[in-house]
């Protein structure tokens, strides 16, 4: 009677083992462990042109554990830059390629309201 109750458990918890090892094949990657902000990246567009693949082509020379589509968060058109998600050590190594003008942290800026 004992081993009839235990083997109806047997389907559940293999059940949650296969949802569990799922997740994390599929979800682990995309976990950091490096914490990240946003930072916003202009370039020099005579050395790097203002492409989405060339902004994801510099972000992959620099990450550490996210791919660059994960890290980037928008592509500027009016100005050759963009935005993405970067670590503090990422942004120095970023700010040190040729043709990266400049990299700095992305600040929220409220306006006072009369």
């Amino acid at each position: 009677m004992a081993m009839a109750k235990t083997l109806r458990f047997v389907p559940l918890v293999t059940t949650f083992i296969i949802i569990f090892i799922s997740i994390t094949i599929t979800h682990g990657h995309v976990t950091s462990i490096t914490p990240r902000k946003v930072y916003l990246v202009f370039l020099d567009s005579e050395i790097i042109p203002s492409t989405k693949p060339a902004h994801l082509n510099l972000l992959k020379t620099v990450l550490q554990d996210i791919t660059p589509e994960e890290s980037l968060v928008y592509d500027y058109r009016s100005t050759s830059g963009f935005a993405a998600k970067l670590s503090e050590t990422e942004a120095k190594h970023l700010a040190s390629i040729k043709g990266v003008i400049s990299v700095f942290p992305n600040q929220v800026i409220h306006l006072d309201r009369p």
